[in-house]
């Protein structure tokens, strides 16, 4: 490798696209340079995970609605982030700082730190981990090579394709269907004619018109899938994950709530190891996102009026929630809000509040170490007893019980 000034290549990246970089050498940091000053780094909760990735380029997705950059060249790993396509919620900055110890008495303070950082679209962060990767190792890697579609939306080309699939296995039938599956595949998700009428659909919520187009389209022949084959049917769940969040929101759907669906979708998929997991995951993808265009085309959701309330508790769960307060923010009064909230939903504000609180409790549960106690705190709850006793009315057990089982 060529002699590189790392600290200078990293003060410029970060002061270029406002996020934090780290750059290690045989897996010691040797600069972390990061533009917000975050009191803790953000990535140390992921820091093992990431150091063990080994492609060239990669990414990380996190459960908190961001991601990470991985870089690996030699001896030297790069990890940039954290990036988000959408700045995350109050309440996903709140549930983070949890996750890392932070005391939430610095929420104000985090929180202006989280917005000082470049939202960036996975396809174009992309872009910029490529030049990094060029400017150290002198390897041109194109986005075709890491997700399927390049920024004007071609196709990967098959036959780059076909010579991967033949260095990894020697057994010709196996290639054979392997890339067999995969044309099939690119003419089914790439054609033109089939990409706008399906997102034509999605914008105007018709899940009939959908099912009958993908009734009468191949999706593709499951194989045994070498693990460059899986890597590219997950990134072809990515480009299309982000072409029908935008198509529901162009039909509607608020953009916040596409991302994060987005998001969760992607998620998943990184978790499944074959094909035809993925490709079921995708299928109810679309039909999830018509649907909800559906539901708001023909009324069937809930007013702006309800949806602004429970954007709001969304956004304040993990707070003391002032009903006061969400009253003057929407310019009622709190006797109209409370009434027309039950009115609309069939159940009052705090028993929504109650429920949210614990379907949040359920994900902490199952997705962290944390405590009891330190959930039922975090959740705003006056004491554990209290919390286990409401947990238990809703849930129909205990929440040792639901983390145990």
């Amino acid at each position: 490798m060529r002699n590189i000034d790392f600290a200078y290549m990293a003060e410029n990246i970060a002061n270029l696209s406002r996020i934090a970089i780290r750059i290690y050498e045989d897996n010691n940091l040797i600069v972390y340079n990061d533009p917000s000053r975050f009191p803790k780094d953000p990535a140390e909760p992921f820091i093992d995970k990431l150091l063990q990735i080994k492609a060239p380029i990669s990414y990380y997705l996190t459960p908190y609605d961001h991601f990470y950059g991985i870089i690996t060249y030699e001896n030297i790993r790069i990890i940039i982030g954290p990036t988000f396509q959408m700045t995350p919620t109050r309440d996903k900055i709140r549930e983070f700082m949890f996750s890392l110890d932070i005391k939430l008495n610095y929420l104000e303070l985090y929180n202006s730190f989280t917005h000082t950082i470049t939202p960036m679209p996975l396809e174009m962060f992309l872009h910029e981990l490529s030049l990094v990767y060029y400017f150290i190792s002198e390897q041109k890697i194109r986005l075709s090579d890491i997700i399927i579609y390049d920024s004007n939306n071609k196709p990967y080309e098959f036959e780059s394709y076909k010579n991967k699939v033949s260095a990894y296995t020697n057994d010709n039938s196996e290639t054979e269907e392997l890339t067999n599956s995969f044309n099939e595949l690119v003419e089914a998700h790439t054609t033109s004619d089939f990409e706008g009428i399906m997102l034509s659909l999605i914008r105007v919520g018709d899940i009939d018109g959908l099912k009958e187009l993908f009734s009468s389209t191949s999706a593709g022949r499951a194989g045994k899938t070498a693990s460059s084959y899986l890597r590219n049917i997950k990134n072809l769940f990515i480009s299309t994950a982000t072409l029908v969040s935008r198509a529901a929101i162009d039909g509607g759907l608020f953009a916040e709530e596409a991302l994060t669906l987005s998001d969760k979708y992607i998620q998943h998929a990184e978790k499944y190891d074959n094909y035809e997991q993925i490709m079921n995951l995708q299928f109810n993808m679309i039909m999830d996102f018509a649907s909800r265009v559906q539901e708001i085309t023909y009324g069937k959701r809930y007013d702006k009026f309800v949806r602004s309330i429970t954007s709001y508790v969304r956004e304040h769960l993990t707070e003391e929630i002032n009903i006061d307060n969400m009253a003057d923010e929407l310019f009622i009064s709190r006797s109209y809000l409370s009434s027309k909230f039950k009115k609309e939903t069939g159940i009052t504000l705090s028993q929504y509040i109650q429920e949210q609180r614990i379907k949040k409790a359920q994900e902490l549960l199952k997705g962290s170490n944390k405590s009891i106690l330190e959930i039922s705190t975090f959740l705003g709850f006056s004491s554990q007893g209290y919390f286990q006793n409401v947990f238990k009315k809703i849930v129909g057990m205990t929440p040792r019980e639901y983390r145990m089982q």
